[in-house]
């Protein structure tokens, strides 16, 4: 014998089985199934706060969710940042910089000449600027005291430089040298053994180097473009 239940809406007695009744299509809230399915009885996913674990589970639970999120957040991460793990590469005045990063790593940096690595140098000695070679105090002394003379000089010009060489017999290092860039000349003194040397040169270059050689001072000015 089937249970029976009632419509709440007609009253008619219906059987169990309906979930609807047969005389005026409503439906039937009150029948008494206890097996509702995984679902519910209402089919409604439940929450997780009715979710009720065993004890030590629960942690357990909450600690792989939060791992889960934090691998979808480095994912989101990687994704968004990709383009930062390939090179790249920006030109600037005839040099290549490349950065790149791998993983976890620091980023390597590759800085790359380009065009005529030769001209480029040249660029970068020009705008050197010298630095004055001064006379010490004890050296300023020693200088005052010798008998003064002017060098021989020899002038060879260049395309891109003019080079001075100054004969001073006598002067053993470049310490009993100085060179001093003025506002329009260059002032040139040397000690050597027996007398001390002055040369004042009336012309406004740059100075590149100078080298002293055999008692052969040589001085190398850039040539203005």
């Amino acid at each position: 014998m089937f249970k029976k239940n009632k419509c709440n809406k007609c009253k008619k007695s219906i059987e169990d089985k309906y979930s609807f009744c047969p005389y005026c299509g409503s439906k039937i809230d009150d029948r008494n199934n206890d097996d509702w399915g995984m679902l519910g009885k209402d089919d409604n996913f439940m929450s997780s706060s009715d979710i009720m674990l065993p004890a030590g589970l629960n942690s357990i639970f909450n600690s792989l969710i939060k791992n889960l999120s934090k691998e979808m957040d480095s994912q989101l991460k990687n994704d968004l940042f990709k383009e930062s793990k390939e090179p790249r590469k920006i030109k600037k005045d005839g040099i290549s910089i490349s950065i790149s990063t791998f993983g976890n790593g620091p980023p390597k940096i590759k800085v790359t000449q380009l065009g005529n690595n030769q001209k480029i140098a040249e660029k970068e000695e020009k705008t050197k600027k010298f630095k004055s070679n001064l006379f010490t105090k004890e050296k300023t002394k020693e200088f005052s005291a010798l008998p003064r003379e002017e060098p021989k000089t020899d002038v060879r010009r260049f395309s891109d430089k003019i080079v001075y060489e100054l004969e001073m017999p006598g002067v053993k290092s470049t310490e009993d040298v100085s060179v001093v860039k003025l506002e329009n000349s260059i002032e040139i003194k040397a000690i050597g053994k027996k007398k001390a040397y002055t040369k004042i040169i009336p012309i406004n270059l740059p100075i590149k180097d100078y080298t002293l050689s055999n008692g052969k001072l040589i001085l190398e000015l850039s040539v203005k473009n």
